[in-house]
């Protein structure tokens, strides 16, 4: 067996006090919903079914006003909010391919349920044109809530059933779907490197900032 194992962070950065969430699960719709204490609609989804890989959306802004991920849009259908997929393992493409028999649920956790930090899991077989798994990936997410910001981290790992080989891609990994409207929304991307835009894309950095406005 072999395993490859990744650390990422979405974060912002200000404010202390951190305000307890609470993770509701519904297996019949494949969902773990976080919630605000006392709250009556979920500020972000975790979305596990059986035969399409695992997803967050929608991830609700902070103050309640507007959504800050989008699921499939008609240009890029593809694109699921906030997703992990690699594009060419063993020469399958499982960034483009979010169902048709590229994933399996295995199994969706809660790990911690409530608290100032709540913590869920899902397990999925990355499955080859058989239906073998060809690795099995497991998502490890936490969330704490500071009120004006949200932190969200990933520990994501792969367990290989058969020898692997990831090709080099332009893209793949880590994805963010934001309701981004070319010519029409505000953006802007800079990276560790202070790389803006266009000059960011596609580089190393050890981390990126991407905002944008939303309605």
């Amino acid at each position: 067996m072999k395993t490859l194992s990744a650390l990422l962070l979405i974060v912002s950065l200000t404010s202390v006090h951190a305000a307890p969430l609470k993770l509701v699960q519904d297996e019949e719709a494949g969902t773990i919903s976080v919630f605000r204490s006392g709250g009556e609609e979920p500020i972000l989804v975790e979305n596990a079914r059986s035969d399409h890989r695992p997803y967050i959306h929608p991830i609700v802004a902070p103050d309640g006003n507007g959504i800050l991920t989008e699921y499939s849009p008609g240009h890029h259908p593809h694109q699921t909010g906030v997703y992990w997929g690699m594009t060419r393992v063993n020469g399958r493409d499982f960034f483009h391919n979010p169902s048709n028999g590229y994933w399996k649920l295995l199994e969706a956790n809660i790990i911690v349920a409530e608290g100032d930090v709540v913590q869920w899991e899902t397990i999925y077989h990355m499955l080859d044109e058989e239906g073998t798994a060809l690795m099995e990936e497991t998502q490890v997410w936490s969330m704490r809530d500071l009120g004006d910001q949200y932190f969200v981290d990933l520990i994501w790992s792969g367990k290989a059933h058969t020898d692997i080989t990831i090709s080099e891609y332009d893209y793949g990994g880590l994805f963010l779907r934001m309701p981004f409207k070319r010519g029409v929304t505000e953006g802007e991307a800079t990276n560790s490197a202070r790389q803006v835009n266009q000059r960011a894309e596609g580089q190393r950095a050890s981390w990126v900032n991407v905002g944008m406005q939303i309605e």
